[in-house]
């Protein structure tokens, strides 16, 4: 059998068009990929110009978060937050965070213990010798208040690291967590600064959220690289057993009068206590942080890129901080809502006005035989009653500072006049004021002539103005004393802002009863 075959349909033949593409394929696909090529160029010149915005916006937040952080520690412990986040990140890391708030306890205050250390190249490595509670009210009263903790502040009992000043404990606890533990130092050290703000806090009957640590180095370093500070130096100064090289003296001189000091001379001014007290070094070194924020504010720090990395380059190993680099972040929201002239510095002190001629706000401190601690001079809180020892005055005086600060920053003119009470009842109650932080206290008799002084039935506390009827309500609550109008026995003249008439009724109450009832 044989077959034929034919086509059912014929074929056409392939038109001018589909040859001329078949023919340009090659073509466009070169073209395609040139394109590409150029898009991949075009996209790796734009994403580096990206890069090099975001690292332009990265250097002003630091910037911006040195300049809050100086409210909390100056220069240093600003510069040091930047400088140990990062340390610890990387650069993509660094780039993708954002500020975190910083936490806040009920009254919304932010509150941040500074330690200021020795280094390897200073004597006392690791000796707390700066110990500064600051507590930070971005909110209300847009205030700061820096209670320093002298060095020689004994702790009878802790939780966890036995008992010492209050100088020693970082380092010893540290110490034994890396001999017993096998801690690391670094994660000795954090835990370390961890349990010291914890345990101070409960001394204080207050909550610590963060830690920051600065050795000399870093305090040396953040003050020349702002060009070096001025100040106003109130009294002569002559140590001549300032720590030397070597575990040698020299001699520390400087004159009272307005000063530029660089970060050598600084660090000496700050650290020098034999010509005055621990409580006078206290009082310096806030000094130097309110002076150091100020220099960083007016000179614009925020619009030098230089100064920034350069403290970025040399401080890095010289701070810690509990603080994550997302809440440093966070620190310039807060930073700007701080008004730097409302910041009130006080010490704890031995001014307490039973042993020492003068009183003093936070005069809370006493110092006991040395025979008791092993010829060791150390200082123990003032307790009522005056055994056992406790903190109770401490934290009271710490919740009045704290939660009042409207009323210590307005700071109010306040007379007590007796008028019947107890003899000297008028000076106890004008010195417990003085010494939990109201320093323009006058008191006195209700009449200069004691033979026809008035006696008045009822205790009673008045405004001069109706202005400062808030300073006679805060007053009248904190003594749980009734406010109303002058009396008429009462001259005019005798009379402050606010004017606390003690009458035949008046019964002296200690204020750590009345503000921890």
């Amino acid at each position: 059998m044989s077959f034929t075959t034919r086509r059912i349909r014929e074929e056409t033949p392939p038109s001018r068009w589909k040859n001329a593409m078949k023919a340009a394929v090659p073509y466009l696909l070169k073209l395609g990929g040139l394109f590409v090529a150029l898009y991949g160029k075009w996209k790796i010149r734009h994403e580096e110009d990206e890069r090099k915005a975001v690292r332009i916006r990265v250097l002003k937040k630091i910037a911006v978060v040195l300049i809050a952080a100086l409210l909390v520690m100056a220069i240093v412990a600003g510069t040091v937050q930047a400088l140990v986040s990062l340390r610890i990140i990387t650069l993509h890391t660094f780039l993708s965070v954002t500020g975190a708030d910083l936490p806040a306890d009920e009254n919304g205050f932010t509150n941040i213990l500074l330690l200021g250390a020795g280094d390897k190249d200073h004597d006392g490595t690791d000796l707390t010798d700066a110990v500064i509670v600051a507590s930070l009210d971005p909110r209300n009263t847009r205030s700061v208040v820096m209670l320093s903790l002298p060095r020689d502040l004994y702790m009878l009992s802790t939780g966890k690291m036995g008992s010492g000043r209050i100088n020693e404990l970082y380092r010893n606890y540290k110490g034994r967590l890396r001999a017993k533990d096998n801690m690391k130092s670094d994660a000795a050290s954090l835990q370390s600064m961890k349990e010291l703000a914890a345990e101070i806090g409960r001394k204080l009957g207050m909550e610590i959220h963060h830690v920051i640590k600065v050795d000399f180095t870093a305090f040396v370093e953040g003050v020349n690289a702002l060009g070096g500070v001025d100040i106003t130096v109130p009294h002569d100064i002559v140590d001549a057993e300032y720590p030397g090289p070597n575990y040698t003296f020299e001699t520390f001189e400087i004159h009272k009068g307005p000063r530029h000091l660089d970060g050598e001379t600084a660090l000496k001014y700050a650290r020098s206590r034999h010509t005055t007290s621990d409580f006078g070094r206290s009082a310096r070194q806030q000094q130097l942080l309110v002076a150091l924020a100020e220099k960083a504010r007016s000179h614009g720090i925020a619009r030098s890129p230089g100064t920034i990395t350069k403290m970025l380059k040399t401080l890095a190993d010289h701070v810690e901080t509990t603080l994550s680099f997302a809440e440093i972040l966070g620190a310039a929201r807060l930073g700007e809502r701080i008004d730097r002239s409302n910041v009130i510095n006080t010490h704890l002190n031995i001014e307490t006005g039973v042993e020492t001629p003068f009183i003093s706000p936070g005069g809370f401190l006493y110092a006991p035989p040395r025979d008791q601690f092993e010829g060791a001079s150390v200082l123990l809180p003032v307790s009522i009653p005056e055994f056992p020892v406790t903190w109770k005055q401490i934290q009271a005086f710490v919740r009045l500072l704290f939660e009042n600060r409207t009323i210590i920053l307005d700071k109010p003119e306040v007379r007590i006049l007796n008028a019947g009470a107890k003899t000297g009842a008028a000076r106890m109650l004008g010195n417990e004021l003085i010494r939990y932080g109201f320093e323009d206290v006058e008191t006195a008799n209700a009449s200069d002539d004691r033979r026809n002084s008035p006696k008045i039935p009822a205790t009673v506390i008045v405004a001069r103005a109706e202005a400062d009827g808030y300073m006679a309500e805060f007053f009248a609550d904190l003594l749980n004393l009734p406010p109303g109008p002058l009396p008429v026995q009462i001259s005019v003249e005798k009379q402050g802002q606010v004017t606390i008439i003690l009458g035949t009724d008046y019964a002296y109450t200690p204020l750590q009863d009345l503000i921890l009832k």
